[in-house]
């Protein structure tokens, strides 16, 4: 019995030895099996370029939320790697590509490594706003009563959103066809969400100018509040043909509360 024993634990060392051999204890290692909109938090800080022109450096601070790319897979060593909207992420963060000479806003390619990512839930936050038809969360939320007529989204409007990475920002002279999230006339770090129905409550530290936020509180992190309001409503606007001889299309949009002001995100275009 006693040799039974000694035998079986030597089997047993043998296969912990195998293990440890087969996989390294420092073995690199990727993420995989992204879901539609698969969130990350960045593990460390990230020192990277500009995709495409390399010129210009980006840093990414250590325990940034953001939407990920999907994965690429490298046709060399057929790792994966992912690509960072910076469009996506606050001004501070986005300023340089935004203010470079190039049309380009995503990062270069950056390994989509264990030690470097984390998958997490979307954030709470992003839910202010949810495209009914996609389930996309996150978005522009538009200052006007409704929807501008396709042909004269020209126009300039105010316009907020959350980033991914947690800041409310307000948009006056927002040019509805830029393709760089330019720098928003005021903005703040969204410090507590809080979801009551179809009220969403964002708080922050400082006001938001421009936005109808409460004051709550003297001091601390939660002094200013905005409420969001989501309605029922939903608002036709007909776009005309070029010739204006009949009708092209009618784009629905839907009513938002925003600090008491009436806002609105497009829902979809019907064509006849």
């Amino acid at each position: 019995m006693v040799k039974l024993k000694f035998q079986f634990w030597l089997f047993a060392l043998g296969i912990l030895l195998a293990v440890s051999v087969a996989v390294p204890a420092n073995a690199t290692t990727y993420l995989s099996h992204f879901s539609k909109d698969q969130y990350l938090m960045t593990k460390k800080t990230i020192h990277t370029t500009n995709s495409h022109y390399k010129n210009i450096k980006i840093t990414i601070p250590k325990g940034t939320v953001l939407k990920s790319s999907r994965l690429t897979k490298s046709s060399k060593t057929k790792h994966p790697y992912l690509t960072i909207n910076l469009n996506r992420l606050h001004w501070s963060l986005r300023k340089a590509i935004i203010q470079s000479s190039h049309n380009v806003t995503s990062t270069s390619g950056i390994w989509a490594k264990t030690s470097t990512f984390k998958k997490v839930h979307a954030p709470a936050y992003q839910t202010y706003f949810k495209q009914p038809y996609t389930g996309t969360i996150g978005g522009l939320i538009w200052e006007v009563t409704k929807a501008f007529p396709l042909r004269q989204q020209y126009k300039i409007e105010n316009c907020l959103r959350v980033t991914d990475d947690g800041y409310l920002e307000y948009f006056t002279g927002y040019d509805y066809w830029v393709n760089k999230m330019p720098a928003p006339h005021s903005a703040a770090k969204v410090e507590k969400f809080v979801k009551k129905g179809k009220a969403d409550y964002l708080y922050t530290a400082s006001k938001v100018s421009g936005l109808n936020m409460k004051q709550v509180a003297k001091k601390g992190q939660h002094r200013y509040r905005l409420k969001i309001t989501k309605t029922d409503q939903h608002m036709a606007t007909v776009n005309p043909a070029q010739d204006k001889k009949y009708d092209e299309s009618v784009t629905i949009s839907i009513r938002y509360y925003v600090g008491g002001k009436k806002f609105y995100v497009n829902s979809q275009v019907i064509e006849p």
